[in-house]
């Protein structure tokens, strides 16, 4: 064998060797923010260093799924029924991670509300989707299966459940009335949120209604949902 032939040999073991090492390292990174994240963005991926076409050799090779188009999931990681919502509440900031959007400081106002909420947290008789996403501005998106709304909510009003945040039992109603959805089944909602939670905020369920509508008009809907769901009334209660 002549010392060209073995210098090219080396060399092409070293370039292959080069390779895999950094393809076990995006594999390792991939499999950090998966433990992380649970869903995760591309704009993510490529924070923590990961390039697009790692991405596209984890899908080809089975280590990942793409649950839509931007965002993936592991495979043998574990699904959940949330994970296609979880993908399209991240893409709003996706290349911001979870627990940044989590902090009050960096809080935009994007939230699961409405019927989507009141599913998750099992209250009622509602439908996870089409998803119901309130934002302070408005948000277009051709995704059939979420109905974006421009609603204000304030870091207070929203729980994080499965990573997601989710406005709380109150606002949750409050919003149900806003969406036009029927009274009897926001009464569902409001009868097993009380139940649930006991210290379910009643007041701030009025106040709501009342910064909203007329103090007439907020009254009717309120004593209304609250004789409904079969609950002692306002005065009853004072």
């Amino acid at each position: 064998m002549s010392y060209r032939y073995t210098w090219k040999c080396c060399i092409c073991r070293f370039v292959a060797y080069n390779c895999n090492m950094v393809r076990a390292n995006h594999l390792e990174a991939i499999a950090q923010l998966s433990e992380s994240e649970g869903v995760f963005t591309t704009a993510q991926a490529e924070r923590m260093g990961i390039p697009r076409d790692a991405l596209h050799d984890a899908v080809e090779s089975g280590r990942l799924e793409r649950v839509i188009r931007g965002a993936y999931r592991m495979v043998g990681a574990g699904s959940s029924y949330t994970d296609e919502l979880a993908a399209i509440w991240k893409l709003t900031a996706p290349e911001n991670f979870s627990y940044e959007r989590m902090r009050s400081s960096n809080w935009d106002g994007i939230v699961i509300g409405g019927a989507t909420a009141s599913s998750l947290l099992e209250l009622g008789d509602l439908h996870l989707s089409p998803y119901r996403i309130y934002a302070p501005k408005r948000i277009n998106s051709r995704k059939t299966v979420a109905s974006f709304v421009k609603r204000k909510v304030v870091r207070d009003e929203v729980a994080f459940v499965q990573g997601l945040p989710v406005t709380r039992p109150e606002r949750i109603v409050f919003d149900l009335v806003l969406d036009d959805e029927d009274l009897s089944l926001v009464a569902d909602v409001l009868r097993e949120a009380a139940y649930v939670n006991r210290d379910f905020d009643f007041e701030n369920l009025a106040n709501y209604l009342r910064d909203y509508y007329s103090a007439s008009q907020a009254k009717e809907i309120y004593e209304g949902l609250l004789s409904d769901a079969g609950l002692p009334s306002e005065k009853d209660r004072l």
